[in-house]
């Protein structure tokens, strides 16, 4: 017996787990990027740095 890791199956489920793990990390902070730039845009508007038309235009180009 050579020992647990060596069996094929085992290494490929344990791959196939930490590249989940690493998709689901990665695709948290890629919203909180999102959900981050919304506020600031939405924070400028509020404050009065972005005029009506550049709000939208942002808006836009955000895709929303």
């Amino acid at each position: 017996m050579l020992g647990f890791f060596t069996e094929p199956y085992v290494r490929i489920t344990l791959t196939i787990i930490v590249l989940v793990v690493i998709f689901i990390i990665l695709s948290r902070n890629k919203r909180k990027k999102a959900t981050d730039s919304l506020s600031i845009l939405q924070e400028r508007y509020e404050k009065g740095e972005l005029s009506k038309e550049e709000y939208e235009e942002s808006l836009k180009r955000r895709g929303k």
